[in-house]
């Protein structure tokens, strides 16, 4: 539920035919001046909008707040006593609390109709540790210090100036001053270009605050790229998705900061905001076609909660913020059935499921050069000979452009590839005979040393190849080959990602067609970079894919098997992670929160999902210190709350290790999860109605 302030404003949005809702975002609000410049020239005015001084085009003007030396301080530290509570459970603690001498105050969770209790004010964490113990006597456990904004009233007597380039002082209003462009666009140096209204004024701490005034939809082309940019999810109806949530959660907070003079900040607090440099031209359109609609339920619009990785399935919002929305409880992030696409080789492949001689080096070799079925095991066992090679080597120098050099009848069979290839004309007044003394290929002849220490210094043949009491196999002679012509024409596939029409899109590119010649050779990669080949496989939509060549009709296809599985939340570095600490790192981060000397143990309470619901840190003394929610991840500095972890060591040679999966708070939307669904071909209602059940899609005007 929102807070009734807001409803009220929200249905008469609602009930407007005409009138866009205008959002004040608040830039930053801790300079002491900014530099500005304006389009086309322009005023600075008095925030009526009063014309006090002109701007030429091109100039930078910096407004300077005379503060003295002085400013307040933006934050202190309070203890905030349980989770968020709902109010009468807020009451009554709050009650507990005045008994035993304190003067609580209870804090609105704006995302979910609960409360959070506060006591105590401090400048620093550690004086906040005497209030810590005479809690925790009180039989309260489940105690963190918080940093909370701290309000001030505002300072007088200090003087706004603007200073042109020429170093010219000019006063200005105290109470700020309106950029008024003659184009459309006002800058703030380091900052950003920003469309609409840019006021800048000082604030209760003493510094400035810059505030962005525009209307509701151009203000969201300027949050979508940035919450869900489309170079890194290129699906409109996933970014379609992501405009309604962002609208809705404009709307629901509007007022928000009003305290402040805006309504969000322009960071993860609220939304990320980029204003005219973020904009993008899908994500431009995505907010077009979804022009004026929100997410609503009940007739109301939601709390439209969204965070980037929800770990394989999102979380009620009772187990993060409290209290209780039907439409943000958990759902799973995988599909009923997987979307597969059926793919098959063009040729007989071996039957072996585990097929640990195949690399690389030896699969680009069947793009043109050997003929698939030497990909075998009996084939490439088979000791190598000049006569078997002579083939692959004529077809790599024709591939190569370079002139065709017969393999000799003997010798040594590497040196006569690189000979091949022209390798032997490279070494002459370049290698050394000590550096061929130091590979081991001294017990060459002489004239073949200083190429022999060629190619083991680059990699090409193995140092030890040059002492082996046995020939190489064709697989061994077939590999060298490879690395020789990949040190000559680094191997390049084409790479992209499988789409539902059989399409394939690039990175930073448009979809495109997947041409596959008849005699293709299908493969699967595993995460640990092993090969094998494989006669058919049903591919899910999203799987990454690698084709030789990179232009023109495959030979080569390969599946590269996700190491995150088949989640539609697969397409982030944050679907798993592993974070490790020492025993003295995770303790100082333990002690920003808790007052602890030492950590015995970390006990942890998951639901069905893998999700810590509970963390009960025991300290050195076999205090319990309980923590729910949000908390959890932050004392821990972890990107989720799906996680677990090993300790290996004991006592101050401790490493906590902690393995998961996610990046956020878990509640409602998953942005890389409405990707996956959109890469399926889900659309951006279907997208929304699942990860806010029980919801309507309703036009504000």
């Amino acid at each position: 539920m929102l807070r009734p302030r807001i409803l009220v404003f929200v249905i008469a949005c609602l009930s407007l035919a005409a009138a866009e809702p205008l959002v004040r975002i608040g830039l930053g609000a801790q300079a002491s001046e900014w530099v500005i410049q304006l389009e086309g020239g322009g005023q600075v005015c008095d925030r009526a909008g009063t014309p006090l001084m002109a701007v030429a085009p091109g100039e930078k003007l910096r407004i300077w707040w005379d503060s003295k030396g002085l400013s307040d301080p933006t934050e202190e530290y309070r203890v905030q006593v349980s989770h968020p509570l709902a109010l009468e459970a807020a009451d009554t603690l709050m009650a507990r609390l005045r008994a035993a001498g304190e003067q609580p105050d209870r804090v609105k969770v704006p995302d979910a109709d609960t409360w959070r209790v506060l006591t105590g004010h401090f400048q620093t964490v550690a004086a906040a540790e005497p209030l810590l113990r005479k809690l925790q006597r009180l039989g309260l456990d489940e105690l963190w210090v918080s940093s909370e904004p701290l309000t001030v009233p505002p300072r007088l007597g200090r003087a706004l100036y603007a200073i042109t380039e020429a170093y010219e002082r000019r006063p200005l209003p105290l109470d700020g001053v309106w950029l008024r462009p003659t184009g459309e666009l006002t800058t703030l140096v380091g900052k950003g270009r920003y469309r609409g209204k840019v006021e800048i004024f000082p604030n209760a701490q003493g510094r400035l605050a810059a505030v962005n005034t525009l209307d509701l939809e151009t203000y969201l082309r300027g949050v979508v790229p940035k919450e869900m940019g489309a170079w890194e999810f290129p699906s409109l109806e996933a970014l379609k998705a992501q405009a309604v949530a962002a609208r809705t959660y404009a709307i629901a907070n509007l007022g928000k900061h009003a305290k402040d003079g805006f309504d969000m900040t322009d960071t993860v607090a609220d939304q990320v905001y980029g204003g005219r440099d973020a904009e993008q031209a899908l994500t431009d359109r995505a907010v077009q076609e979804t022009a004026g609609v929100i997410a609503t339920y009940g007739g109301k619009p939601i709390l439209a909660l969204f965070m980037a990785n929800c770990g394989g399935h999102t979380v009620d919002v009772s187990q993060v913020f409290g209290g209780d929305a039907p439409y943000l409880k958990g759902v799973p992030d995988y599909p009923a059935k997987p979307l597969t696409l059926p793919f098959a080789s063009g040729v007989p492949v071996p039957a072996a499921a585990s097929q640990p001689w195949l690399d690389w080096d030896l699969l680009r070799l069947a793009d043109g050069i050997i003929p698939p079925a030497w990909l075998n095991r009996k084939v490439l066992d088979a000791p190598a000979t000049i006569a078997r090679l002579a083939a692959p080597v004529l077809a790599l120098q024709q591939h190569l452009g370079v002139a065709p050099r017969p393999l000799p009848s003997s010798g040594n069979l590497y040196l006569a590839l690189a000979r091949a290839l022209g390798f032997d004309q490279l070494v002459k007044g370049q290698e050394r005979p000590q550096d061929a003394a130091y590979f081991q290929a001294d017990g060459l002849p002489e004239q073949d040393r200083l190429l022999a220490e060629f190619l083991s210094r680059r990699g090409l043949v193995p140092a030890g190849a040059w002492i082996a009491r046995r020939g190489p196999t064709l697989q061994d002679a077939l590999q060298v080959l490879a690395r020789l012509w990949d040190d000559l024409s680094p191997s390049a596939p084409g790479e992209g990602t499988l789409l539902m029409d059989r399409q394939v899109r690039r990175k930073n590119a448009g979809p495109e067609p997947l041409a596959l010649a008849p005699d293709l050779l299908l493969a699967e990669k595993s995460p640990d970079g092993s090969l094998r080949l494989v006669a058919k496989a049903d591919i899910q939509v999203g799987d990454r894919l690698m084709w030789l060549p990179a232009s023109g009709p495959a030979r080569i296809l390969v599946r590269r098997l996700d190491p995150d599985g088949a989640a539609w939340d697969r397409y982030s570095p944050s679907a798993h992670w592993r974070v490790e600490y020492t025993e003295a790192d995770l303790l100082a981060l333990v002690q920003k929160r808790l007052a602890v000397k030492g950590i015995r143990t970390l006990r942890l309470q998951h639901d069905a999902e893998g999700r810590v619901l509970e963390a009960t840190l025991v300290d050195d003394r076999g205090r319990p210190h309980r923590l729910h929610g949000m908390h959890i991840r932050g004392l821990l500095g972890l990107k989720d709350n799906v996680f677990r972890y090993l300790t290996v060591g004991q006592g101050e040679n401790r490493r906590w290790i902690f393995y998961g999966r996610g990046w956020g708070h878990g509640v409602g939307m998953c942005q890389t999860g409405a990707y996956g669904m959109a890469l399926e071909g889900a659309t951006f209602d279907q997208i929304l109605t699942h990860y806010y059940p029980g919801i309507a899609l309703t036009k504000l005007n």
